[in-house]
């Protein structure tokens, strides 16, 4: 009589769909909070998760305030720090995909990335840091490839609402024509007052005193194929402009 197929437990993958690092910074527990809404809905992919950093302590208190004002739900906390590679090792060996919120990126989103391109572990974040984006792309593409690790930085504010615009923008033609160029622009309101927290602040400096790195890091790589989009090509002009069409 023939053996019964062996199929693998649910114990070979690992335990947590996704591990938000750095839960408990500014940007982290926002992220935990939207997270929440999304853990086991009938719609959501999202069964598992768990949160990790260096400070149990710091995480326990960033799920309380997420999950405010309901009780928060049991979920596993683990221990991780950036600057301990073997830490990001196990910490990519029990998820799917991990979700980095610890910044400023140019200092501590390395290690991150190597660990999930070791390990092929797929990674998001919330960098708006070029000079890492590219950087890592030109460091650990090859090994991403080779392990199946998806690497997608910008998953933020900086990126995700031009995308959503784009997105919203392309559909309302209808072929065969098509949009040549977008312009996005922004308005931020809101009742009390907008400020921003030191994080952001690190990162725009360390962007701006290293900006001769990423000119040189963009010379150093093969050049690209352009690719060739019909119409003309966008005017020239100040990246901040003012349009007195929309006040905006």
């Amino acid at each position: 009589m023939a053996e019964p197929e062996q199929h693998p437990q649910s114990s070979d993958l690992p335990p947590y769909d996704l591990v938000i690092l750095g839960a408990s910074g500014f940007t982290g527990k926002y992220v935990v909070k939207e997270a929440l809404k999304f853990l086991n809905t009938p719609t959501s992919p999202l069964k598992s998760l768990a949160l990790a950093g260096r400070n149990p302590s710091k995480l326990a208190e960033a799920l309380k305030w997420a999950a405010h004002p309901n009780s928060p739900p049991p979920i596993p906390i683990l221990s991780a720090d950036t600057t301990d590679s073997a830490s990001l090792r196990r910490l990519c060996a029990q998820t799917r995909l991990v979700l980095n919120c610890v910044g400023p990126f140019r200092l501590y989103g390395e290690p991150v990335v190597a660990a999930c391109a070791e390990t092929g572990t797929d990674y998001l974040d919330i960098c708006g840091e070029p000079e890492f984006m590219e950087r890592v792309e030109a460091k650990y593409h090859d090994k991403a490839v080779e392990t199946s690790s998806l690497v997608v930085s910008a998953c933020g504010f900086d990126s995700v609402p031009a995308e959503i615009g784009l997105l919203f923008n392309s559909r309302q033609w209808t072929g065969p024509a098509v949009p040549n160029r977008v312009e996005a622009y922004l308005s931020l309101e809101s009742d009390k007052k907008i400020v921003g927290n030191i994080g952001t602040y690190e990162s725009a400096v360390l962007g701006v005193a290293n900006a001769q790195k990423l000119v040189e890091l963009r010379r150093s790589r093969p050049k690209r194929a352009r690719p060739v989009i019909p119409g003309p090509p966008p005017p020239k002009g100040p990246t901040i402009e003012h349009q007195k069409e929309i006040n905006l």
